[in-house]
């Protein structure tokens, strides 16, 4: 669990106050195992470190939502719309406890508050409910890879399924993330069902706030028969760069992500100092200290998969580096 992953992630970072990356894991929220927040207190929002998630509760029809609620739920076998609230992984990312689930409209559902320099990304996973209805059918939706609706009529998709996440900022610019495709060869066919980084860092710097939509192959007269809902966690923001860090922007990391082995390049300049690299949850993986050099090798082939935190120490300088392993 990564109840104090928050406090773990600061201690990591203190070697640079300038620089920072924060996550937000919804951890900070408190709710109990196999619960929910769906918005019914009419508040309309809540907020999770720098945060704003959008919430909307209608209290028509005994009650509804849409937007984004947040939740610890664990069932991954019941299908059907009694199950809105559960991850299709059992558990958050990295089996942490909390994570936010989306039920994503047209309006802007998550802000940033404070100073921020970029939004970098989040870890994404299917409901269970869209996930167990786009492997197996219901009554309203088809089974991705059949050519045929949920009555049995011919679709016309000859079995070219997808679920797509489109998330917007505020520039006219766009990053898409297929959740389940069927569009390829058989072989490539897949329905996410392990948390999954969404990089957004090619979205415009300026960027506060996000839209997000989602878009099925599978439409009816009243539209997407798709369940319209996906699961976020451990969304990540960084602070402005500092003036120091500056001095610095040529350092680069290649390849990023990577599979195991990675290199850092200082470009032409030479430098020594020392370097720490954490996990996600805070753990140090390694630290050493390099002498006059432009460039210094890493392997985390024997690491697992997700995101590592590198601080580098040179002449008084710190800088922070994300690095993804795939």
């Amino acid at each position: 669990m990564k109840k104090n992953y928050i406090l773990l992630l600061a201690g990591i970072l203190t070697f640079s106050a300038n620089s920072q990356n924060t996550i937000t894991d919804f951890e900070d929220l408190n709710l109990q195992v196999d619960s929910f927040w769906n918005g019914n207190d009419l508040s309309g929002q809540f907020v999770s470190n720098q945060m704003n998630f959008q919430n909307n509760y209608d209290t028509s029809f005994g009650g509804f939502w849409s937007g984004v609620s947040y939740s610890t739920m664990r069932d991954t076998s019941a299908p059907g719309f009694g199950n809105q609230y559960s991850c299709i992984a059992g558990e958050g990312y990295n089996s942490s406890l909390t994570y936010a689930v989306f039920n994503p409209t047209s309006d802007t559902l998550l802000k940033t508050n404070g100073s921020v320099a970029s939004i970098e990304g989040f870890w994404i996973n299917n409901s269970t409910y869209a996930y167990l209805s786009m492997k197996n059918g219901d009554s309203f939706a088809k089974k991705f890879g059949d050519s045929t609706d949920a009555s049995g009529n011919v679709d016309g998709t000859n079995g070219n399924d997808f679920l797509k996440l489109t998330i917007y900022g505020e520039n006219a610019d766009s990053v898409e993330f297929y959740l389940a495709d069927f569009r390829g060869a058989s072989a490539s066919d897949y329905i996410i069902k392990d948390w999954t980084y969404v990089d957004l860092s090619t979205l415009n710097p300026a960027t506060k706030a996000l839209r997000f939509n989602l878009t099925s192959s599978d439409v009816g007269a009243f539209g997407m028969n798709t369940p319209n809902y996906f699961c976020m966690d451990n969304f990540e923001i960084q602070s402005p760069v500092s003036l120091s860090e500056n001095q610095l922007l040529s350092t680069t990391i290649f390849p990023n992500p990577t599979v195991g082995e990675f290199q850092v390049n200082f470009g032409s300049s030479f430098h020594s100092g020392s370097y720490r690299l954490f996990d996600i949850s805070g753990r140090e993986v390694i630290s050493n200290s390099f002498s006059n050099q432009n460039s210094i090798q890493f392997d985390l082939a024997m690491e697992k998969k997700g995101v590592y935190f590198l601080s580098l120490e040179s002449n008084g300088q710190v800088l922070t580096k994300k690095v993804i392993k795939n």
